[in-house]
């Protein structure tokens, strides 16, 4: 009797290690593929979460305002000046806060600072943060009884970030005269 040996051919091993090799580099082109997706994902994200804080610290800013806001129209955007507000970043107890696009690279900054005035001076002390860069739209609209205010931003290659905030506090009505209605023990009357 004689026996069997079973084993490869030389053939069939290169026809195998040809088959693996062609496997491993389908599977190398994938991950290759998914790791630059995963990239672009990351920085996409890391885009979009600093424009979402951009917009909650406006969202603030607003609520914590004695609603003397400011919306000026200027060329292509708009610039939002908070005249007093407790939303401090910096620890201010109440600070001016100006919302406004820099024409370099269309760049959102919130200028935060005491008293001052734009364009600011050398002697002026404030703090000024980097929100957004290149923005296409930063607009601020009132309502008409001026307790609403609907903000859009949007940056380029981004959805726009639009939120509405509601109930801003409105102040006391102001008094005529406070002098000669106390004197005289009048009521005193309100301006409208």
């Amino acid at each position: 009797m004689k026996q069997k040996k079973s084993a490869f051919t030389l053939v069939e091993v290169l026809i195998s290690i040809t088959l693996l090799s062609l496997v491993l580099m389908a599977l190398y082109k994938s991950a290759d593929i998914l790791r630059n997706s995963n990239l672009h994902l990351f920085k996409y994200l890391q885009k979009s979460t600093k424009t979402l804080k951009g917009s909650s610290t406006l969202y603030m800013d607003l609520m914590h305002s004695d609603h003397n806001i400011t919306i000026t129209k200027e060329e292509k955007f708009h610039r939002l000046t908070l005249r007093k507000t407790t939303h401090s970043l910096y620890g201010q107890a109440i600070s001016k806060v100006v919302w406004l696009v820099y024409k370099e690279k269309n760049t959102l900054l919130r200028i935060e600072g005491g008293k001052y005035d734009i364009p600011l001076r050398n002697e002026q002390h404030v703090e000024v943060d980097v929100i957004a860069k290149n923005v296409e739209i930063f607009k601020v609209y009132q309502s008409k009884k001026k307790d609403k205010f609907l903000a859009i931003i949007k940056t380029k290659g981004q959805e726009a970030q639009v939120f509405m905030a509601q109930n801003i506090p409105i102040p006391p009505p102001k008094l005529k005269n406070k002098a000669s209605n106390a004197l005289t023990g009048e009521a005193p009357k309100f301006i409208k």
